[in-house]
């Protein structure tokens, strides 16, 4: 039976680390909505707002459809991305089957944590610039507040607060997934 982990939360959330740690543990395949998203900036460019709320569309679509494929193959990946779920119900409803084992990992920090690692995003400068993250802080630090979780999806569920993203907490992260992973294959 294939395994598929979400790593879900709001942005600045740690969930792009704890992603990219259980890729290098696993040694699955990790599917992000913002790779897709830089992707296709990188293809087709970015504008303003409106354009860049399209391509977060075309990269849920993108993720969703590469995971079934993977899935559908038998094998296991990792899905992460601040996912909504008005917009992505239907997605993880085409997804989601009764043979498949669920992982939903909800990464969370308080939110004046998140608000101040929105602020170090945006004076970073180190992200794609299509994501125009100068121009929407005020509608993030609104989402960031409004923000729920964990997904209603069924399945197994661990959260990771990411207010003190020490190795230990990964290391603990890591070795809960690891045994979760194994009462799956019982």
């Amino acid at each position: 039976m294939s395994a598929l982990i979400i790593i879900s939360g709001p942005p600045c959330a740690g969930k792009s680390t704890v992603a990219n740690r259980l890729r290098e543990q696993l040694k699955w395949p990790l599917l992000a909505k913002d790779s897709f998203k830089e992707l296709l900036y990188d293809s087709v460019g970015w504008r303003d707002r409106a354009w860049s709320r399209t391509l977060s569309q075309a990269s849920y679509a993108l993720l969703f459809n590469v995971a079934a494929e993977v899935l559908h193959a038998g094998q296991h990946c990792i899905i992460e991305g601040n996912f909504r779920w008005r917009e992505n119900d239907g997605r993880f409803g085409s997804l989601l089957r009764p043979d498949l084992h669920v992982l939903q990992i909800c990464c969370t920090a308080p939110l004046q944590i998140l608000v101040a690692r929105l602020h170090r995003r945006v004076a970073g400068g180190q992200r794609h610039p299509g994501h125009l993250d100068a121009d929407t802080v005020a509608e993030l630090e609104s989402e960031l507040a409004q923000f729920s979780q964990p997904l209603p999806i069924a399945g197994a569920q661990l959260s990771f607060d990411s207010s003190h993203p020490e190795p230990q907490a990964m290391n603990v992260l890591v070795a809960a997934v690891r045994e979760l992973l194994a009462g799956f294959a019982n």
